[in-house]
């Protein structure tokens, strides 16, 4: 994911692809999971953290609007929490199916 000062962010379908380097994120998609229930939370900055999630939020925003996506904050506030809690959902699954093909 790119983005250039002031400008929008620039995110590949590549950049939504999970891979083995991802599997380390799943402390922080837990703390993330745990962010969820407090309403003081910097979400954004925790969804940040997971590029893989980050990439996958700014497609979904910017599938959804004709707007330039131009923070992680404001792709969020795009797709809400519905979006969100999918996107999520889909990267736990991925990352699932994932280590089971390496497992086996």
């Amino acid at each position: 994911m790119r983005s250039i000062p002031g400008g929008p962010l620039r995110v590949s379908r590549n950049d939504c692809r999970v891979r083995l380097e991802h599997l380390q994120d799943l402390g922080k998609i837990q703390d993330l999971l745990t962010a969820l229930n407090d309403p003081y939370a910097n979400i954004g900055k925790l969804v940040a953290a997971i590029p893989v999630l980050a990439a996958r939020c700014v497609i979904l925003a910017g599938d959804r609007s004709k707007l330039e996506i131009s923070s992680i904050d404001h792709a969020l506030t795009l797709i809400g929490n519905k979006g969100l809690e999918s996107e999520l959902l889909t990267l736990l699954e991925d990352l699932t199916v994932l280590k089971s093909e390496l497992e086996a």
